[in-house]
């Protein structure tokens, strides 16, 4: 039986199951590494506004150089 990987535009098709459920599962323990890479440094700069040894400016720099500033900001202005 020969299984086949192609790309498409959208995403990677496995026709072979297992090699997929491989594929996933590898997929979730990164984004679940990152998640708590994410949460660290998160917590590391709260962290650090809060004791003073980053500024608010600094923050703000740092959050848009991570990209948060994109996802946060549209979120906090439609519930405002």
């Amino acid at each position: 039986m020969k299984h086949e990987r192609t790309f498409t535009r959208d995403h990677l098709i496995v026709s072979d199951p297992y090699i997929r459920k491989q594929l996933q599962l590898a997929g979730l323990r990164f984004m679940y590494s990152r998640a708590q890479w994410l949460a660290h440094e998160a917590k590391v700069m709260g962290l650090a506004v809060k004791n003073g040894t980053m500024t608010t400016a600094e923050l703000d720099a740092k959050l848009e150089e991570m990209g948060a500033l994109d996802l946060v900001y549209p979120e906090l202005m439609r519930c405002a």
